[in-house]
Order: structure tokens, then sequence, then C-alpha cells
């Protein structure tokens, strides 16, 4: 239920008027030139927090070229991936497939029930140690696709955190590349394993070798743009109005003690001249009237 600006009593269900009931004042204009004021001054401010988010867009995708460049690497490793790193060959009863380490490879093992297969086998008596180790090198190659994907992520959604992205993207790379190395031991460790079994064969490949070459391509880029930094130019004022914004949310500024405009820039200067010359012409026409009816 509202309440009444002046007196603050509280209107009821039926109470449509403009005026209160109780003290007669007007409130749709009470304190109207304060509370446009009010209004005008979180405009400004409000406006120039858009204006850091558009700007930081633009910067994350054409800001240098070695933002440039981050664009064209990160995709690099998640497309190395379609280069098999290994295959593994079941020759079981009731079931044979070949298949590869990579992702075609894994989505056809997933739409065929290869994959269910080997993680039911793993705990097999006989031949639980072979699939337990394909295993391990299946999950391994799913850690390396996570971060390259999360590389795609942290280098398209740079615009979020001007300052953070690139770290992000520069440890999950490193972390990509000590992943291509874990999950080449654990292929070759399958491989190993699979020598001693005649239902499961199994080799390695030189996919990860690349995949850990396109992995420190992205580490690089993203490393330099991490020690370089990215530094939007903004608007002059822009930065001021957003810092005065949080400490007015934060309640550490009251929003009316704020002059306005609340930063004077030289658009805004601009504007006062404007102001000022219709109306200094407008008093000048008005007196020119006023003479004139006075004759």
């Amino acid at each position: 239920m509202s309440a009444c600006p002046k007196c603050n009593k509280k209107l009821r269900f039926f109470d449509i008027s403009q005026f209160c009931p109780a003290c007669g004042v007007n409130m749709r204009f009470y304190n109207f030139e304060e509370n446009f004021l009010r209004e005008a001054k979180m405009a400004e401010l409000s406006q120039a927090g858009l204006k850091v988010k558009l700007r930081n867009l633009k910067y994350s995708f054409s800001g240098s070229k070695w933002i440039t460049a981050k664009l064209i690497v990160m995709l690099l490793p998640l497309l190395s991936l379609l280069i098999p790193s290994g295959t593994f060959s079941l020759s079981m009863p009731f079931f044979e497939n070949n298949a590869h380490f990579g992702i075609l490879g894994f989505v056809s093992a997933f739409t065929d029930g290869t994959i269910l297969y080997v993680l039911d086998m793993a705990g097999a008596e006989l031949v639980g140690d072979v699939f337990s180790a394909l295993r391990n090198a299946m999950l391994g190659y799913v850690v390396i696709a996570l971060f390259a994907v999360f590389c795609v992520v942290f280098s398209l959604f740079g615009f979020v955190s001007i300052k953070n992205m690139q770290k992000f993207a520069t440890v999950f790379a490193g972390l990509g590349i000590l992943s291509c190395i874990v999950d080449m031991i654990l292929i070759g460790l399958f491989a190993k394993t699979a020598t001693d079994s005649l239902l499961v064969s199994g080799k390695i490949g030189f996919g990860l070798f690349i995949s850990i070459l396109m992995f420190a391509a992205v580490f690089f880029v993203n490393l330099n743009l991490w020690k370089r930094g990215i530094h939007p130019v903004y608007d002059e004022g822009v930065e001021e109005r957003v810092a005065i914004y949080k400490r007015v949310k934060a309640g550490e500024i009251n929003i009316d003690d704020l002059p306005q405009p609340v930063v004077e820039t030289e658009e805004t200067r601009k504007i006062e001249a404007a102001i000022a010359a219709e109306e200094a012409l407008f008093k000048k026409n008005f007196n020119k009237i006023e003479g004139e009816e006075v004759k």
C-alpha cells in the first residue's frame, strides 16, 4: 500500500485521486523538481556503467593485435581433438568394435554403446585391468576436452572481466597441456596392458602432441595479455561516474548531495552553454515584446 509523500498517510484502495485525502497535497507533483534532479543524476551515473560495459565489449574483440590473436587461437585446442590420439579395438563375445581417441571417435563410441560397455567391463575379474586402463584413458581425454572448452569460453567472454579472463584462460591452457601429458601416459599404459590381452588391443597416436602445441599457443597469447593488460579508453568522466555510482549504491554518498551534472565534462559544458544561449535569446525576445507593449 502506497503512502502520501508529504504526510506519509497510507492510502486506501479507493483513494484514486492525485490529491492526498489527509493534507490535500498534489502527490503527483510533490517535490517534482527534486525528484526530477535525482532521477537525472541516477541516469547520468548508471549510463556510465553501461558505457564501460560496451567499451569493454568492443576492446575484448578488437582492442589490439594480441586480442585478435587470442580470438584466432582459442579454438585450436578444441579442433586439435579431432585428430586421433590413439586407437582401441574390442573383440569380446557378442561385442566387437574399433574406435579411436578423438572427439568424433568418442561420439561414435557413445552412440553405439561402447563407452557404457567399457565402464561395465572395468569391474570384471578377468579383463578388468585392461578395461580400467581404457576407462582411465577415456576420462583423461574428457578432461582435456573440458579444458579446451574453458579456453574458448574465457577467451570469448573476455568482456565480462577485462582483468581476470586472460588469467583464467592462461591457467586452463596450462592445465590443458598438463592433462595432455597425463593422458598420453594413460593411453600408453592402456596400450601396454592391452598387449597381454587377446580381446582388447590399443595403440597410441600423435594427436595429443598437436593438442599440446595448440594449448601452448593459447597459453602464450593469454599470458602476454595478462602481463600487458587490456586498457580500454573511456570517454571523459565515465570512470569517475562509475566510481561515484558504486559509492551511491553502497550508501557512502547521498545522491541529493551531488551536483547536476554530477561530473562536469566538455560535453556537459557544451550543453550548458547551449542552454544558456537559449535562455539569453528567450529573455531578449521577451524583453523586446514587453517593450513593444509598453509603447
